[in-house]
C-alpha cells in the first residue's frame, strides 16, 4: 500500500502529525503487507514538515528494532522477490532446506487450520519454532 503522500497530508489535510501514517502502518502490518512511503524534498523544506518527516522516520526505526520490520528500497524488494522465485525447497530425509541465492533470508513455513484460523509454523533464525496465527477467510 502506498501511504498518504506528504503533499496530501500537509497541504490538503493540513495535518502535521504522523497519526494518519501510524493508522495506515497498523492496518498494513495487521495483514503482513508492504508499505511504500513517497515523500518529496521540496515539500519537506520548512520546519513543521521536516519535523513531521523526522518523527515518521523515528517511528519506522522503532518498528524496525522492536518488530523486525524490513525497511528497504523498492529495488531491494524487487531483488528479493526475483531471488525468491528462483529458490527451491529441498527434502533430505526428514528435513527440508532452501537452496538458491538469498536463502539466508528465507524460511520454510507450514500452514494448517485450527478452529477456523490459519496457523503458520516456521523455524526462526535461532532454530526455535514460532507459530503465527491468522484468521482465515472462508467461502
Amino acid at each position: 500500500m502506498t501511504t498518504t503522500q506528504d503533499y496530501s497530508l500537509f497541504h490538503i489535510l493540513n495535518d502535521y502529525s504522523i497519526d494518519l501514517w501510524k493508522r495506515q502502518i497498523d492496518l498494513v502490518m495487521d495483514k503482513h503487507g508492504l508499505m511504500s512511503f513517497i515523500t518529496h524534498p521540496d515539500y519537506l523544506r520548512t520546519t513543521p514538515e521536516r519535523q513531521t518527516y523526522e518523527t515518521l522516520l523515528a517511528h519506522l526505526a522503532r518498528l524496525r528494532d522492536e518488530k523486525q520490520v524490513w525497511i528497504t528500497t523498492a529495488g531491494e524488494v524487487n531483488r528479493w522477490w526475483r531471488q525468491r522465485m528462483e529458490m527451491r525447497i529441498v527434502e533430505d530425509g526428514d528435513s527440508v532446506s532452501i537452496e538458491g541465492e538469498g536463502k539466508a533470508r528465507a524460511r520454510v513455513a507450514y500452514a494448517s487450520e485450527r478452529d477456523g484460523k490459519l496457523i503458520f509454523t516456521l523455524e526462526v533464525a535461532d532454530r526455535r519454532t514460532k507459530r503465527v496465527c491468522l484468521t482465515s477467510a472462508r467461502s
